[in-house]
């Protein structure tokens, strides 16, 4: 049944529209929109007494900024400890550079690559028949394959091996000719000596390019090694020798790595060389405002983007630090300005003047913060300035811009040694964890000891006799072969120190001695450490290749070392005398 019609009311009519919130400007030239005039006075007022305008002081803003400055270069450098030789300062070269460059040495890897470079050259070059003087220079500088059942090349692990067998006949050994013919051409007898071939005034220039070719690979230091192995850190010294005020710095405690002005420290001792009268120069500029993020905005118009919100740190009332951070950021952070000081790097800069001129005209004298009055005993604060090594504590009126690198890109550690302390057996241990193999890359000292355990299995005690106790008397429990020990001894003049050690492993036929392998212990020379070097905490120190650009656009890359905290006392497992459980053989 259908509804009656005239019953049903008819739809009302409706029009929609839109209303578009948009400035509709009666101007043509839309200058009067984009000024945004404000017609209320009180409104502006109250935002003034809103964020406490009016509760300022009469003070007028810095508007200009006079500074005499006096500027002195870097003269002279220092290797090592006080009393060392005192080298000329070489501004081609970064700071970190000259501290931590180390003799580069190449495995396999290297050795298969210059040896390629130089064969490279011999074919490319007019000596006449080619292949027979590459054929007398491989047999001269061979490299030879691995015996992969000898425990000596458990080191070079499986890869390192099939390198060798790969590689042996087939290319000069380009480090061991690059070694030779450097000692030939600084007038010494090489070992392995040169082939008759290298006679040939054709063949020499070739070994003259591939000694230039290795030498510019690598930064390696002639004579500045600054490394301490006995503290297991850098020690270094930078002077300015300017006429009247010589300044040297010492920096004895550098682990390696960055290299910033809090790593020096000043020292009385008197420049040993000879420098020029220092430069004056004045420098007029527009004080600007110190920023930060998360400050408050200092416009009308915008918006803190809350990157840092300072507002909602959680400090309690004994975080005195953090308190401080958040008044300075909330109430003082707009009230703080900066003048840069230009300068070049590689020289030490003095401030000698500074008057600050504001709106109302007035000029005010800055004086350093350490001429300040403080309270007796008390040192006032301080940032870039260097403090002095011996008491009584000062700081120093100049600031140091040393030659360092900005960006460097590090490699992967190729030796990874920690040093630690073995509470239980008196001593310490240096555990090589990493170790630099065959095909240059690291490999795991770890994982070369249970190699070797392949080849030289340990014996296994034979079983008890029926009827006594199911037990074996055991002389002695070695720990692994990366782990090296480090005996404590008394020098004659009552200090204390470790000296690397050795232990007799016990293998099938005799004992074979447990020695280093890395570089960082220096397996060629006797290795002492200071005792209170190696704390509770321990010692880690790694080496590595770095690589940084220069100022003149240079690339330079080199051996570095770097020494941190390690990773607590630890034991080896080393036992002497003891009995161990045995099984317990049974009558036939």
């Amino acid at each position: 049944m259908s509804p009656n019609p005239s019953s049903v009311s008819p739809s009302p009519p409706s029009i929609t529209t839109w209303t578009r919130i948009e400035p509709q400007p009666r101007d043509a030239t839309l200058a009067r929109s984009l000024q945004a005039q404000i017609r209320d006075p009180l409104w502006m007022l109250a935002r003034q007494w809103q964020v406490g305008e009016f509760a300022g002081d009469d003070a007028g803003s810095p508007v200009q900024a006079t500074m005499g400055v006096e500027t002195q270069p870097l003269t002279g450098y220092r290797p090592g400890p006080p009393g060392a030789a005192v080298e000329p300062f070489d501004e081609a070269l970064p700071v970190e550079v000259h501290v931590e460059r180390g003799a580069v040495r190449l495995n396999l890897r290297g050795s298969i690559q210059l040896g390629l470079y130089f064969e490279k050259l011999i074919n490319a070059s007019t000596v006449g028949s080619p292949k027979t003087v590459i054929d007398a220079f491989r047999t001269a500088f061979p490299i030879v394959a691995l015996d992969p059942t000898d425990r000596s090349t458990a080191l070079a692990g499986a890869a390192g091996v099939a390198a060798y067998a790969m590689a042996a006949g087939r290319v000069v050994d380009g480090e061991a000719l690059f070694a030779s013919a450097l000692v030939a051409a600084n007038g010494g007898t090489p070992s392995p000596a040169l082939p008759p071939q290298a006679t040939d005034p054709a063949v020499n220039a070739i070994l003259q390019a591939l000694v230039a070719f290795r030498k510019s690979a690598f930064s390696e230091p002639v004579s500045d090694s600054a490394w301490q192995s006995s503290q297991l850190n850098y020690a270094f010294g930078l002077e300015s020798a300017a006429t009247g005020s010589p300044v040297v710095l010492e920096a004895d405690q550098f682990p390696g790595g960055h290299l910033d002005w809090y790593a020096f420290s000043s020292s009385s001792a008197a420049a040993s060389t000879t420098g020029s009268a220092p430069t004056y120069d004045t420098f007029n500029f527009l004080p600007m405002h110190v920023t930060f993020r998360g400050m408050p905005e200092a416009r009308w118009w915008s918006f803190e983007d809350s990157v840092t919100d300072f507002g909602q740190l959680d400090a309690a009332h004994v975080d005195l630090p953090k308190l401080l951070v958040m008044e300075f950021a909330l109430v003082y952070g707009g009230d703080w300005f900066f003048v840069p000081l230009p300068t070049a790097v590689g020289n030490i800069v003095r401030v000698v003047t500074m008057v600050v001129t504001d709106t109302f005209g007035i000029r005010t004298l800055i004086r350093p913060v350490e001429a300040l009055p403080v309270t007796t005993g008390d040192t006032p604060w301080s940032m870039f300035k260097i403090s002095s090594s011996a008491p009584p504590t000062s700081l120093s009126d100049y600031v140091v811009m040393a030659p360092t690198i900005g960006l460097s890109d590090d490699g992967s550690a190729l030796e990874d040694v920690v040093f630690l302390r073995d509470n239980m057996a008196a001593m310490a241990w240096a555990i090589e964890q990493h170790l630099q193999g065959a095909l240059d890359i690291p490999v795991d000292g770890y994982e070369q000891y249970l190699a070797r355990l392949q080849i030289d299995s340990p014996t296994a005690p034979p079983p008890a006799p029926p009827g006594s106790p199911p037990i074996a008397y055991t002389l002695e429990q070695v720990p692994p072969d990366n782990w090296i020990p480090l005996v404590p001894i008394q020098t004659p003049t009552g200090a204390l120190m470790f000296r690397r050690g050795t232990l007799e492993i016990p293998i099938k036929g005799g004992f074979f001695p447990l020695a280093a392998h890395g570089e960082i212990l220096e397996p060629g020379n006797a290795f002492f450490v200071t005792d209170r070097v190696v704390t509770q905490t321990g010692v880690e120190v790694q080496r590595y290749l770095r690589r940084a650009r220069w100022t003149d656009g240079s690339t330079l890359v080199w051996m570095a070392r770097q020494s941190g905290p390690g990773r607590g006392p630890g034991w080896s497992g080393l036992r002497f005398d003891f009995l161990r459980d045995v099984t317990v053989s049974t009558a036939s």
